[in-house]
């Protein structure tokens, strides 16, 4: 009998366990990435990679976030992110590594190499496109979500029934 709850209990553990491992995502917003900072103000906006834009925007660290380019269905998440480039729109119609942002810590408007998720400079807004600009580039931001209250029951089960087994063994020892 002794043997069967362990199993039952060690089964209810993992399963628990890998239940609030698995992440799952909540989408949170959109951008264009032209409705951020017009490149060529003072001081020159930073080039943010699409998770940093998303942290900017909804709150919270960068690492909470997933970006996708298709829409805002959770099935639909490519971890990719839009962006412009400083003389370079390659990433506007291909786009990039959700993390990726060319020269790390460099400023948008520093020169060649630079890319942002959040920059008004080839792209069109959300709501408005200027003339002369090019397509409209939006992100979907997705947020990590905490473990729902049904993951939380099975762990506090299992974690249970593991106690109640390690107290039955400690008693039929002594």
């Amino acid at each position: 009998m002794n043997v069967k709850m362990m199993l039952l209990a060690a089964t209810v553990a993992l399963a628990s366990a890998s239940a609030a491992h698995a992440v799952t995502y909540v989408y949170v917003g959109k951008w264009a990435v032209a409705d951020g900072p017009l490149w060529s103000g003072s001081p020159s906006p930073q080039s943010l990679s699409g998770r940093q834009t998303a942290a900017l925007l909804f709150g919270g660290a960068f690492s909470d976030y997933a970006i996708s380019t298709v829409d805002s269905s959770v099935a639909n998440i490519d971890f990719k992110a839009k962006l412009d480039g400083y003389g370079d729109t390659q990433y506007l119609g291909s786009p990039a590594g959700q993390d990726f942002v060319g020269i790390v810590g460099a400023n948008y408007a520093a020169g060649f190499g630079n890319y942002s998720a959040y920059v008004y400079d080839h792209a069109c807004g959300v709501y408005y496109c200027a003339a002369g600009g090019g397509e409209s580039a939006i992100n979907y931001a997705f947020r990590a979500a905490v473990p729902e209250p049904a993951t939380w029951g099975l762990m506090i089960v299992g974690f249970g029934l593991v106690g109640a087994t390690m107290r039955r063994r400690a008693a039929s020892i002594a």
